[in-house]
């Protein structure tokens, strides 16, 4: 397979070759620029402007169709006007009249709560209608035209709008009219046959109004894409209204071409009328602006070369040699040398890259040597646990109670009392794993226990609560036996006379329990290769007394390191806790509950481990 090297470029050819192009090529890089930034800074602007602008729109005629909603709502639902409704259909001759006279002033008394100008036509189902207007350039339909109230048949008791503002059928001489239907709901009885109410609307004569350069123009599109209003002549509307409706977004400012002209087109849609808002400015009178900023590109090129000269002068001046020099650090430091140092370029930004390259060699080298530290703790805990896991003093009393026993000849109790001490001394030495099943751990304290009984007698007992497949669990060697033995010599061993100066009982009882729980604690690497953890689980392990217990001064020298007694060392709780912590972090480990005369309670916490062929 062919081999392909990359073509590295040295720092001061690259930016020679930036700056010809920079030089021979200024007039149309420079200038595009400038004119493409200026152009989008102005669409930005236009773009916000006429936005907010489609918006403020968009709320006003919401507002009138609202408005125009509830006025037909109000007159369909009005159980007055329904009663005079139903007595105009039913009367005749003068009675007719002065039905007809109540009507008027009801319907007049809406318009005017309302304040609108309009007109309100009730159409019955006898074939007749009814109409009243405040307004007399609205003039009435001729007829009840199915087609034009479809929408509202089809949805009754909804008031719809018509999609229109210069009147149904165009019969209506006046421009600008919002137009609304409703058809009473199913199984209402009642002799109307629908009602439309006509309402003149001001605020369109404004925005037809606002024509020109500095409002820009305006038009709305009905729900069939027509011009309903527009301040441009009617030609262009209709020639942008497939552009429109092919491009709706929302609020999106884009360049259309209709009517041979350029527009810039922001639209909001009404969605309760499904109309379309568009608001339009001309192209011509924005590149006028653009031309008029074209002078000032020339001699912003001359500056530019000139300032484009002085950069690369300054650059390789400021920055080459600092940058240089990291990497020559970099080198060092991928050798092995951690005590290299880059010193400060004065600089902002390369200031923050040297205390960065700083910072990260000295924590390299602090985690190293944290690292090695922590190695040679671990190793020197693990090789202390072993050559000190039996308590000389332990091993003289032993030997000393089996001559005791020996002179009273009890054969069977000796053998028993040696086996129990060979098992101790087996599981302290037997084996290169610092790791065991529970179930060994706790046959070695059941043989302790046992040889500690024959020196304490009757007032030593002990029992054990191990939940069911946590003997199967793996554990620390030797981490049980520690504790139990300062239980038994601290809480309540040593003479009757002691004890009872003490003030521990005369009889003294160990507790052991195990328990598997759910964790929340962090995962740890498995400590062996033939060892696997189970995430989101732990091994609880407790070893209480009911002895004299301890004060807050004595609880934190037992958890103080090892002190050196009679010339000898012990191993203790403080060693237990750091292995603990050594192998696992400090999350897990050991802690202890105590107090004057309430007896101690030592708990360990440790991931579950199990070997990994089990």
């Amino acid at each position: 397979m062919p081999c392909y090297t990359r073509r590295v470029v040295s720092l001061s050819r690259r930016f020679a070759l930036a700056f010809v192009v920079l030089v021979a090529v200024p007039s149309v890089i420079v200038s595009v620029a400038l004119s493409r930034l200026y152009v989008s800074a102005l669409y930005a602007t236009l773009s916000r402007q006429t936005e907010a602008t489609a918006e403020q729109v968009s709320r006003g005629v919401q507002s009138e169709i609202d408005s125009a909603f509830i006025l037909a709502a109000s007159l369909l639902y009005d159980d007055d006007l329904r009663a005079l409704v139903e007595a105009y259909a039913k009367a005749a001759g003068t009675a007719k009249l002065s039905a007809y006279s109540e009507m008027d002033a009801k319907i007049s008394s809406f318009l005017i709560y309302s304040n609108r100008i309009g007109a309100v036509e009730i159409y019955l189902k006898d074939g007749t209608s009814f109409y009243d207007s405040n307004y007399p350039n609205i003039r009435p339909m001729p007829s009840f035209d199915r087609k034009l109230f479809a929408e509202a048949e089809s949805t009754p008791g909804k008031v719809s709008l018509l999609d229109t503002l210069v009147g149904p059928a165009g019969n209506v001489g006046e421009k600008n009219v919002l137009s609304v239907a409703v058809c009473p709901p199913r199984g209402q009885d009642t002799a109307i046959e629908a009602i439309l109410v006509m309402t003149r609307v001001p605020f369109f004569d404004e925005l037809a109004a606002r024509a020109g350069p500095g409002g820009g123009d305006i038009v709305i599109f009905g729900r069939g894409g027509a011009p309903l209003l527009s301040s441009l002549g009617p030609d262009v509307p209709a020639a942008l209204a497939p552009l429109i409706a092919g491009s709706r977004d929302g609020g999106s400012f884009r360049e259309l071409r209709a009517g041979g002209r350029r527009w810039l087109a922001t639209s909001a849609s009404i969605d309760s009328a499904s109309w379309e808002i568009a608001l339009l400015a001309d192209m011509s009178s924005i590149s006028g602006r653009i031309a008029r900023y074209s002078w000032y590109v020339f001699p912003a090129l001359v500056v530019i070369a000139l300032l484009s000269f002085a950069f690369i002068e300054y650059f390789f001046a400021s920055v080459a040699a600092p940058i240089r020099a990291l990497t020559a650090g970099m080198g060092r430091v991928g050798k092995g040398d951690y005590a290299v140092r880059a010193s400060s370029p004065g600089i902002a930004e390369l200031e923050a890259l040297t205390q960065g390259f700083n910072s990260m060699v000295g924590e390299i080298e602090s985690l190293l040597a944290d690292r090695e530290k922590r190695e040679r703790e671990r190793l020197a805990a693990e090789l202390e646990a072993l050559r000190y896991q039996i308590n000389p003093h332990f091993v003289a009393n032993t030997l000393n109670s089996i001559r005791l026993m020996a002179r009273a000849a009890k054969a069977d109790a000796i053998a028993a009392m040696s086996g129990d001490l060979m098992r101790v001394l087996a599981d302290s030495y037997a084996g290169s794993s610092s790791f065991v099943e529970l179930s060994r751990e706790l046959e070695n304290v059941k043989s302790y226990i046992a040889i500690m009984k024959v020196r304490f007698g009757r007032r030593l007992d002990a029992s054990f609560d191990i939940q069911a497949g946590a003997e199967d669990c793996l554990s620390l060697r030797m981490i049980l036996q520690p504790i139990v033995e300062n239980c038994i010599l601290h809480g309540f061993g040593g003479s009757d006379e002691a004890a009872a100066r003490e003030g521990a009982p005369g009889r003294g009882h160990i507790r052991v329990s195990a328990r598997v729980e759910e964790s929340d604690l962090p995962a740890v690497s498995p400590p062996e290769a033939d060892i696997r953890v189970q995430r989101g689980r732990k091994l609880v392990l407790e070893v209480g007394d009911d002895g004299s217990g301890m004060d807050e001064i004595r609880l934190a020298s037992v958890l103080e390191e090892d002190e050196r007694r009679n010339g000898l060392y012990r191993i203790g709780v403080a060693n237990v806790r750091k292995r603990l912590a050594l192998n696992f972090g400090e999350p897990y480990g050991l802690s202890i509950h105590s107090g004057p005369g309430a007896g101690t309670v030592v708990s360990y916490v440790l991931p579950l481990m199990e070997r990994a062929d089990a």
